[in-house]
């Protein structure tokens, strides 16, 4: 009778015991995209704390991807669901969501890689590939914008003499007739 009772505890306890221990854990599913590398449905963890690259770790192998060549995200809802081809919603566990990424190689071609992740996750990947990505577009914005200033079209001064020099009329030559017909 002991037997029973301690493999009954058992199987209880490891019915409750496991599903917090994963709630704790992120787990990420690649579900598609362009790259081979990793195989379709391979889980993992999706790692963005390192401040050049997003990073996904599945199995032994670990799939790096810069932020400055990431082009856009977009969250995609999680279809939820379906027995007998009827749609059901979830009562337990987590709703997914993919999140999907588009970028552009080294090479200038365009690929995506499309992660399942809770939608908790998802969201919060996608503001920090934002911020990641911010400070690398505001940087160059503000050199751009540095150097400008509303006055420049209205004034000549020495900051600017090359813009007024390349756009100044040719000069006029003695005894030719002005523009309007007037001498």
């Amino acid at each position: 009778m002991s037997a029973i009772r301690q493999m009954l505890i058992s199987t209880i306890a490891i019915a409750v015991i496991g599903p917090v221990a994963l709630r704790g854990a992120e787990i990420a599913e690649y579900v598609g995209g362009t790259v081979k590398s990793i195989p379709v449905n391979a889980t993992g963890s999706l790692s963005l704390g390192d401040a050049k690259e997003l990073r996904f770790n599945y199995g032994q192998s670990v799939y790096k991807l810069p932020y400055g060549q990431i082009t856009g995200t977009e969250i995609i809802q999680g279809e939820g669901r379906r027995v007998l081809h009827v749609p059901v919603p979830r009562f337990f566990g987590k709703s997914r969501e993919t999140l999907a990424i588009n970028y552009k190689d080294a090479a200038g071609a365009s690929g995506t890689v499309n992660f399942e992740l809770s939608a908790r996750q998802a969201s919060a990947a996608r503001d920090t590939i934002a911020e990641r990505k911010a400070p690398q577009t505001a940087s160059a914005n503000q050199t751009a914008q540095s150097n400008e200033w509303w006055g420049d079209k209205y004034w000549k001064t020495t900051r600017n003499k090359a813009t007024w020099e390349a756009t100044a009329a040719p000069p006029i030559a003695p005894g030719t007739p002005a523009a309007n017909g007037t001498k």
